[in-house]
């Protein structure tokens, strides 16, 4: 009878150390990083317009916060419009300071804005109040990008 040939029996810690030698990766193979690096560059390529269109939204509304800035300031101006001897402004103090050209504006991207009045329209009767109107278009447009409306209440003609 042939003797059997039996391999020795390893200990439990020598079996584990030789298991973990042989199963066990130390960290990320190139393929992983190629993928994952090919992944996020698809999430990014994603966010771009994204990124582009908020750019574009946020020049677009630093000019419209500044037109209607202007239009405010130009309303308050008209409201405040007051000869020396009078309390409340007559139509022809309106008018008068109506029918000054504002100077334009320039806003922080560099685009300049111009506020243009519209003609006063005054009251047949006293007191009354005058509608004077106000918008802010870009140098060479035509289309306004703020504009407003106000009555200024008056006392009297002159």
């Amino acid at each position: 009878m042939q003797a059997e040939r039996t391999s020795p029996s390893l200990t439990p810690l020598a079996e584990a150390a030789s298991n973990n030698a042989v199963t066990s990766e130390a960290g990320f193979g190139i393929l992983e990083v190629v993928v994952s690096m090919f992944l996020l560059s698809i999430m990014a390529m994603s966010y771009i317009p994204l990124l582009l269109n908020s750019v574009k939204d946020t020049a677009t509304n630093t000019t419209i916060a500044t037109a209607t800035q202007i239009v405010n300031e130009q309303i308050e101006g008209a409201r405040a419009v007051r000869s020396q001897q009078a309390t409340t402004p007559s139509c022809a103090d309106i008018t008068q300071f109506l029918a000054v050209t504002p100077a334009p504006v320039v806003d922080p991207r560099g685009v300049t804005l111009v506020p243009t009045w519209s003609a006063p329209t005054c009251p047949a009767t006293y007191p009354g109040v005058v509608r004077a109107a106000v918008s802010v278009t870009k140098l060479s447009a035509t289309t306004p990008i703020a504009s407003a409306v106000t009555f200024i209440f008056v006392k009297r003609a002159v």
